[in-house]
């Protein structure tokens, strides 16, 4: 099969895919390697792989060129002090089965085009390979190409990330903590593939063409979504605290939990939707995440005790609980119980809604002064409002 159709073959099956895509991914996700050999063995053109191939991985501490990285560039140590210097045949047993250099002189040209790489990389930032190209014409006669690879990844089953080519550049990434790289993804696990395809079918048919939040995971972003980070830019931009616990209503997919645990917070997820609750958890597993999630309801949660925590976010989530007397009495219960310092609250005025009728239909002010009167925040702060005029605050205690 060519090129074409085969692509069209994996659109039938996992929906519209850009397999050549750029994706930015935190060289600290990228763990383990696999022996790229594997992938050059394979059609180029076959970009979605079966079986367990992925289970072969292995540390990526355990390839040679990053703890040798890190003894020159961290520890100041010379080349000749570091791991990868005695790889030529000379310095090797005989009958060994391992790589090397074929002499002096080629060790020597790579060390010093690492050198260069590196000094590169540090001053001027880690940029794209389309914008090296007048980095490689001052190495016309460079026998050693590899060095100026993009980075080169495939994704497992479970949705993480396992390097393949382009090894002095993540390691290089890695050694001078650079927050993303662009990487190419060769090839993806069927399994993945499957999941995407499940995830992408259950977000239309709860959420519509445009997710609310966009997903977080690299292979994912290039799905639309109808706020993107503008929400979660708003709250970061107003919160006051900068560490601690952030307790999420209706989590979701995770967007919010993922991006401050990213901010170094200590996230705690409630949501009570069976199907999201499995897609985020699958999520935070691909994104090798640590918030934790609970399935019960808000109103169960933490039951007869206060709930402690640093900052809440409700995001457009208590309004709905205004529709009937019995869910109207217990969110007060729920308010009464919320024991936080800052809380983030979207609203919209629902006597301009005709789809529902509500027990309480306040307007956002009302609303407001609902959640004062039965809470113990008593200062509120209007932030701004998303295109479909949902109304942010933030509340003090």
């Amino acid at each position: 099969l060519d090129t074409t159709v085969l692509k069209v073959k994996y659109w039938k099956i996992f929906g519209k895919i850009n397999f050549n895509k750029v994706c930015w991914v935190s060289p600290e996700k990228i763990q383990y390697f696999i022996t790229n050999s594997l992938f050059f063995k394979w059609n180029k053109s076959n970009r979605i792989r079966n079986g367990d191939w992925d289970l072969t991985k292995k540390p990526f501490d355990d390839l040679l060129i990053y703890p040798s990285i890190k003894q020159r560039f961290l520890e100041g140590k010379n080349w000749e002090e570091t791991d990868i210097y005695n790889l030529i045949p000379s310095k090797q047993p005989k009958g060994t089965k391992m790589w090397t250099f074929k002499n002096k002189e080629e060790r020597d040209k790579y060390l010093s085009k690492t050198d260069f790489l590196f000094n590169e990389i540090k001053k001027k930032g880690y940029r794209l390979q389309k914008e090296l190209f007048t980095l490689k014409e001052r190495f016309n006669n460079l026998d050693w190409k590899p060095i100026f690879d993009e980075v080169v990844l495939a994704i497992d089953r479970n949705g993480n990330f396992i390097f393949v080519n382009g090894k002095h550049r993540l390691a290089i990434a890695k050694v001078l903590d650079i927050p993303k790289i662009p990487s190419i993804f060769l090839i993806r696990h069927y399994k993945w593939m499957e999941f995407r395809k499940n995830l992408i079918r259950f977000t239309k048919k709860s959420q519509g063409s445009k997710l609310r939040y966009p997903l977080t995971h690299p292979d994912l972003q290039d799905i639309p979504s109808k706020y993107g980070d503008s929400v979660f830019n708003l709250i970061k931009k107003n919160l006051t605290i900068s560490q601690g616990t952030i307790l999420i209503f209706g989590a979701g997919l995770g967007y919010f939990c993922s991006k401050f645990e990213d901010e170094g917070y200590e996230c705690y997820a409630l949501e009570n939707n069976r199907k999201s609750l499995y897609f985020m958890n699958k999520l935070r597993i691909a994104e090798t995440k640590h918030f934790k999630i609970s399935s019960e309801s808000f109103f169960n949660y933490k039951k007869n005790h206060k709930i402690l925590f640093d900052v809440a976010l409700a995001i457009d989530k208590f309004q709905k609980y205004l529709e009937k007397e019995e869910t109207y009495l217990k969110l007060i219960n729920l308010l009464r119980r919320l024991t936080v310092k800052e809380m983030f609250l979207g609203s919209y005025n629902l006597r301009k809604s005709q789809k529902r009728k509500y027990y309480k239909p306040y307007n956002s002010k009302e609303f407001v002064n609902f959640v004062i009167e039965n809470s113990s925040l008593r200062k509120v702060e209007y932030l701004g409002k998303t295109k479909d005029r949902m109304f942010i605050y933030k509340f003090n205690s």
